[in-house]
């Protein structure tokens, strides 16, 4: 039986930022694409599992990938596996300036904050590094302020994961761009030496966006993951 892998992208980011893996994927897998724009994650937990059928893996980045980390610890009779991309499961680091961010995006200043953020998403120097932030200006525009706001919201409202990952019990991925700005890939490896079954594959000249930034790597690591854990 065909399993079900929800995606879910990370901040400002829509279907697009899973768009280059997807065919590679789809051989294998039923995907579904799942945007979180509610302004806490108890909130994009409940949605999410609300949106998706009894038993899935889930998949994240960033943003994203710290929901697919919380619908696991709330459900984990459902998640049959789970793929985190650049984000760690600690508390918000200054929730001071995630709620100033949100103020700005209400503000008027969403074009200021893409830009900003668009600066460190990619490795720039990387083979697509300028496309790559470019796509993530795109996409944020597109989703608009008010979601925005609500997403970075809802990071600055983050709380301490890391005593409960040892209870999860399913198959973990933990995927990262060595050059990631957000999330460090000390993290990733933390991660996945903390889960009772979890993996860990690194990519060079990455930065915080695999899937854009090396998508035939990412896809083939995702190929790998998902033969291991689930022939």
């Amino acid at each position: 039986m065909r399993k079900t892998l929800v995606m879910v992208p990370a901040f400002g980011c829509d279907a697009g930022l899973y768009a280059p893996i997807s065919e590679a994927l789809s051989a294998h897998v039923d995907e579904r694409v799942h945007v979180a724009t509610e302004d806490r994650y108890e909130k994009m937990v409940a949605a999410l599992l609300a949106a998706s059928p009894d038993r899935f893996i889930v998949l994240g980045t960033s943003m994203g990938a710290r929901l697919a980390l919380e619908v696991t610890l709330a459900a984990p009779q459902r998640v049959d596996g789970l793929v985190i991309i650049g984000a760690g499961p600690g508390p918000v680091a200054d929730q001071a300036a995630g709620l100033r961010r949100s103020a700005r995006l209400r503000g008027g200043e969403m074009e200021d904050v893409l830009a900003e953020m668009g600066n460190m998403i990619s490795h720039m120097p990387g083979p697509r590094g300028p496309e790559t932030r470019q796509a993530f200006i795109e996409m944020g525009r597109a989703m608009g302020a008010e979601a925005l706001a609500r997403q970075s919201d809802a990071l600055a409202h983050r709380v301490d994961r890391w005593p409960e990952l040892g209870g999860i019990a399913c198959p973990v991925l933990c995927l990262w761009g060595v050059h990631d700005q957000f999330s460090p890939a000390a993290d990733g490896r933390r991660i996945a030496g903390a889960v009772p079954k979890g993996s860990y594959v690194e990519l060079a000249e990455c930065g915080h966006f695999p899937t854009l930034e090396y998508p035939d790597a990412t896809a083939a690591a995702l190929l790998r993951w998902l033969q291991a854990a689930f022939a």
